[in-house]
């Protein structure tokens, strides 16, 4: 504790000898209903956008999460394999997964397949940590995770790109802008990814394999009707893995498609309407036991009204007032268990705002109205304080909700009288932000209860579980001409109800990030660490560090070329076990990425 007490000394002396004091803020859209610029958020949100992302040329989004954010994210192994992430010490069905605003989440066992994400097709990353289903409804216990596709520069350009890797890793990749007019503007972008993997467990000598074809698309369109926005993304592909030893692989589909319209009535109030499909489909290849192929498919339609500015306010900035309806289909076949089923969910919501003395008050709720357990309330409230010019103080609290899921309900050991996992979370959350350089320090404790697991006794699964986390995180990222930092450290004590570490949590966790343009090259060093775990069974997953390099070079305005050295310590590190055995990680390695603009 005495070298962390030490480094947050440093990072507030930093901001001293390197900050100006100018303002200069982000604007945040997954921690409220409507954007707001990152001096009026309170509680933690790191933000990634396209540039960090060529700088650090991440292969795939879990090592991102882990490498760069400091975030606990286990892995079965190599590229395409299954990951769970763990936000704030919270379970890996905890977080809230969206791209471009869509919820991802299936609705049987584990989280969001963010292992199908292409992080070459990313434009934007919002990570909002803590309650947050007041914004966002169920599973929001840990935190929020928003991925974006849209292209962020609206410019006609088209582009082609080819990687190359270890494990006979390949990928090509195409992307096509155009602005048509002043108020149309299209972006698509597709991608192809193989390897044929390495031994996904330390004991094993098969190769696990992975393809995925990804296809994003954007179109805007700013009529007198209000504004249009039809977003896509899609990825679909093979895994190969390892169930108990046996070479197995599966089919997956994923997708999330939405249209936005947006639009001020003047004199009256400003609207927002979003139309949304998305779906999570895992066909398996290989018969189960009983000789059948087992799948689980979740379609997920739905839609909100989000209205703002309502002039019968005396101050309409300061309310939102939203209404959001869900309906869920789940096909569901897993080893003899089968069932189909739908689930209807109504949410109401709202926030309000209220400013004096330097002070602003941010209060939010949300009531939702569940086919199978009736009504759930989850709410936020905010206090932030104005202590200077550059420091400012934001106290939160709130409590959120993970709505027990299709499988829990009618699968293996279901139960129809499940209630919602409950988090109720405190944060005092203390900021330095200026031109160039954002500072944050923060305390935050979390209490999860009505946790679902497995009654032995009665063979059914049962709300009988409680778990808690307590931690330090500082943040603080700096701009300063030619040369960029990012660097986190968490200090957290994530226990279940009897005081055992929860698997798979880290206890203390850090990452650094420089980057600096060097003789026309922009040199990129990551360095990162992460605390003793444990995995089930009580095995123990030692610390580990892990030090990456990247290099991009714009040879002119047409032609790219990025080189990642991964692990280059080549340590052998462990995020996850089986019973006998570690799942691998990838070695020392190097990937190189060509991208070549097309046309004028």
């Amino acid at each position: 504790m005495s070298r962390l007490k030490t480094l947050v000394l440093l990072l507030f002396s930093c901001t001293y000898l390197f900050s100006e004091d100018l303002e200069n803020y982000e604007v945040i859209t997954v921690v409220s209903s409507i954007p707001k610029a990152s001096n009026e958020i309170i509680i933690a949100v790191d933000k990634i956008n396209r540039d960090f992302l060529d700088k650090t040329q991440p292969k795939d989004l879990s090592s991102l999460l882990r490498e760069n954010l400091a975030i606990d994210v286990s892995s079965n192994g190599g590229m395409g394999q299954l990951s769970s992430t763990f936000l704030r010490g919270s379970n890996s069905n905890h977080t809230l997964v969206k791209v471009n605003g869509i919820k991802i989440n299936p609705s049987t066992a584990g989280g969001a397949s963010i292992y199908n994400l292409d992080s070459d097709l990313i434009s934007n990353i919002e990570i909002g940590y803590g309650p947050l289903s007041a914004v966002h409804g169920s599973t929001a216990l840990g935190g929020v995770i928003d991925i974006s596709t849209r292209s962020q520069i609206q410019r006609s350009n088209s582009s082609v790109g080819f990687s190359i890797g270890p494990d006979s890793f390949g990928k090509e990749l195409i992307r096509f802008n155009q602005q048509f007019t002043e108020s149309s503007f299209l972006n698509i972008g597709l991608s192809r990814t193989n390897t044929d993997g390495y031994p996904v467990l330390t004991t094993s000598t098969l190769d696990r394999g992975y393809e995925n074809t990804t296809i994003i698309g954007n179109l805007e369109v700013n009529s007198k009707f209000g504004n249009f926005e039809l977003s896509s993304w899609s990825a679909n592909g093979t895994v190969e893995y390892l169930v108990f030893g046996s070479p197995v692989s599966q089919e997956y589909e994923n997708y999330a498609y939405g249209l936005e319209n947006s639009n001020h009535v003047e004199g009256i109030l400003s609207y927002k309407i979003n139309i949304t499909t998305s779906k999570d489909l895992i066909e398996q290849n290989n018969p189960n036991f009983l000789g059948q192929l087992d799948l689980t498919n979740t379609k997920r339609d739905s839609l909100e009204l989000i209205v703002s500015e309502m002039q019968i306010f005396n101050n309409p900035e300061d309310f939102v007032l939203g209404a959001h309806i869900e309906d869920e289909a789940v096909d569901y076949s897993s080893y003899g268990t089968l069932y189909e089923e739908k689930i209807t969910t109504k949410s109401f919501f709202g926030s309000s705002s209220l400013s004096f003395l330097n002070t602003d008050i941010n209060t939010s709720f949300r009531n939702s109205d569940h086919e199978i357990y009736k009504s759930n309330l989850s709410w936020n409230f905010e206090i932030l304080k104005d202590l200077n010019e550059s420091w400012r103080i934001g106290i939160s609290s709130g409590s959120s909700f993970r709505s027990p899921v299709s499988s829990e309900l009618f699968g293996f050991g279901g139960n129809v009288n499940l209630e919602p996992e409950i988090n109720r979370s405190r944060e005092i959350n203390l900021k330095r932000t200026l031109q160039n350089a954002d500072l944050s320090l923060l305390i935050f404790r979390s209490n999860f209860t009505n946790l679902i697991n497995f009654d032995y006794q009665d063979y059914v699964l049962k709300n009988i579980n409680k778990a808690s986390n307590k931690g330090l995180e500082v943040r603080y990222k700096l701009q300063k001409e030619d040369w960029d930092l990012l660097m986190i450290v968490k200090a957290q004590d994530p226990k279940d109800e009897t005081g055992n570490q929860l698997l798979r949590r880290s206890k203390k966790s850090a990452s650094f990030t420089l980057s600096r343009e060097l003789n026309g090259f922009i040199a990129t060093a990551n360095l990162s660490y992460f605390g003793e775990r444990v995995d089930f069974g009580g095995i123990n997953l030692p610390s580990f560090n892990l030090v990456n390099i990247a290099l991009t070079k714009d040879f002119n305005k047409k032609f790219n070329l990025s080189l990642k050295l991964e692990n280059i310590m080549d340590k052998d590190y462990f995020t996850a076990a089986t019973s006998n055995d570690f799942y691998a990680n990838q070695g020392r390695s190097a990937w190189l990425k060509i991208n070549y603009e097309l046309g004028e």
